[in-house]
């Protein structure tokens, strides 16, 4: 897979590299007004939720309980899908994490952004910087996380309460799910800036499917899950909002659970 990717992302540059122009494949200024950007994005990734206007603090505890909630039902959610393995699911499932992979979201937002040049589509050039842009906040915020809160995967004692932070082992780096918060962040950008209800809808039911992956293949509990939605869609809301007036998206995406299950729960303003 990371061979195929690898193979794609070459074949992007050098098409974009022989059509020239002023991108990130081709011009070092580019390149500058990209990072300088981006250092301003992450800077309002870790503002935002401590900031009492817009909502930003409200949002982060209203994250913050569900959460909490979740985790309380972790061990009984975990039961009830392992409970419910079929081979159906087990393929489902596969497909899921693979769709959910971040280095696939990194290859897409880069075959938008090439495609974008090569057709010379300012719109679509501008889709493939936010893509990329969104997908690398989420997942760097999450790993940091992840290292931080040590947090053991179920398949390695399931014990919900097993914590080992800043330890770096491999099987303590479940809270918060990777793949959940990079399919978030995407999903945040691309419903953010269509204008299909449906295709809104498409977005965020894809990624919600690539949380329910990581619990069925006991890869993370379900609040790891919510937690990782939550991060993807304050890094899908704060690159949108960055680049425009097309960042202020009717849609929103909110963790709820209701006695012994949880779900994610999209909600719209007209």
């Amino acid at each position: 897979m990371l061979r195929f990717i690898s193979a794609v992302l070459v074949s992007i540059i050098l098409a974009s590299t022989a059509w020239g122009g002023d991108n990130l494949f081709t011009s070092v200024t580019a390149i500058k007004d990209e990072a300088h950007r981006f250092g301003e994005e992450a800077v309002q990734v870790v503002s935002t939720p401590i900031d009492p206007e817009g909502y930003g603090l409200l949002g982060t505890l209203a994250a913050a309980g569900a959460v909490g909630l979740t985790y309380v039902y972790d061990g009984d959610i975990r039961g009830k899908v392992q409970g419910a393995k079929s081979n159906t699911l087990d393929k489902a499932a596969d497909a899921g994490s693979l769709v959910g992979n971040p280095f696939v979201h990194l290859g897409v937002a880069a075959a938008v952004y090439g495609g974008g040049i090569v057709a010379d589509s300012p719109k679509h050039k501008e889709l493939g910087e936010m893509l990329g842009e969104s997908v690398l906040l989420a997942d760097a915020a999450t790993y940091l996380l992840k290292e931080a809160i040590g947090r053991g995967r179920p398949f390695t004692s399931g014990d919900k309460g097993s914590f080992r932070p800043f330890r770096f082992h491999s099987d303590y780096d479940s809270m918060p799910s990777m793949h959940t918060a990079s399919s978030f962040a995407m999903a945040s950008v691309l419903a953010a800036t269509s204008e299909n209800v449906v295709a809104k809808m498409s977005y965020y039911a894809a990624a919600t499917f690539v949380g329910f992956s990581r619990i069925y293949q006991d890869k993370h509990w379900a609040s790891d899950v919510v937690l990782g939605a939550a991060i993807g869609e304050l890094c899908g809301r704060v690159v949108t909002r960055y680049h425009g007036e097309k960042g202020r998206s009717k849609f929103t995406v909110a963790p709820t659970a209701t006695g012994n299950s949880v779900s994610l729960v999209l909600l719209g303003r007209w």
